[in-house]
């Protein structure tokens, strides 16, 4: 049902001043722009600004909780005269009241490194060798293996690791899941936060949504 507009709303009516950035890099007086495409201009350079505004809060916000979270860890170190160790796990902090929780927790990505063309050489082998005495999901299995994601470029790692939980009865497959195991590495980690909330302490803790679309 579209909404009918009656004469207390506020609509945006757009400056034919100046001028507006045109597709070929250039400018067009607003004057020479019809009235709908000045309201669509206008109107979506200030939703992107202010989403652009916002990112850049939310991601300055986030450096703030990674270095709260980094405070407590060194002064709980301190508290106890402990010496920090080189690979930090998580944490679940609660407030005095226990009405408010935060969790840290850290987890490792991997990626796929050179060494995988050896494993992919490999899985081929076994591919032609046992074609016709593999079950159908186990060549499917094998045949995508490797294929790269279209947007990032990359082997799907929990992908390629499945194929080390299949049982192939081939003379070179223990070699394969070595080689498979090999070409995998820790690249990295990443620090999640996550906040919660209740109103008494008889509550289920409500976390604290931090996505766009659900607020």
């Amino acid at each position: 049902m579209s909404e009918t507009i009656t004469p207390d709303m506020e609509i945006y009516v757009p400056s034919r001043e100046g001028t507006v950035p045109n597709v070929s890099g250039g400018q067009t007086a607003r004057s020479c722009v019809q009235v709908r495409c000045l309201i669509q201009h206008d109107i979506t350079v200030r939703l992107v600004e202010g989403a652009r505004a916002l990112r850049d809060l939310m991601a300055e916000q986030k450096q703030r909780f990674l270095a709260e979270a980094e405070l407590y860890v060194r002064s709980m170190m301190a508290q106890y005269n402990a010496n920090p160790t080189g690979k930090r796990g998580g944490f679940v902090i609660v407030s005095y009241d226990d009405l408010m929780k935060v969790e840290l927790s850290v987890t490792d990505y991997r990626a796929v490194d050179g060494a995988v063309v050896a494993a992919q050489a490999l899985v081929s082998e076994v591919l032609n060798d046992l074609t016709e005495q593999l079950e159908p999901w186990v060549r499917e299995l094998l045949d995508n293996a490797f294929n790269r994601d279209e947007k990032t470029g990359r082997i799907n790692v929990d992908r390629l690791q499945s194929l080390r939980k299949v049982d192939i009865p081939h003379p070179k497959w223990p070699q394969t899941c070595e080689a498979i195991s090999d070409s995998i590495r820790i690249a990295g980690s990443r620090s999640y936060l996550r906040f919660y909330e209740r109103e008494r302490r008889d509550q289920q803790f409500t976390a604290i949504s931090l996505q766009f679309s659900a607020l």
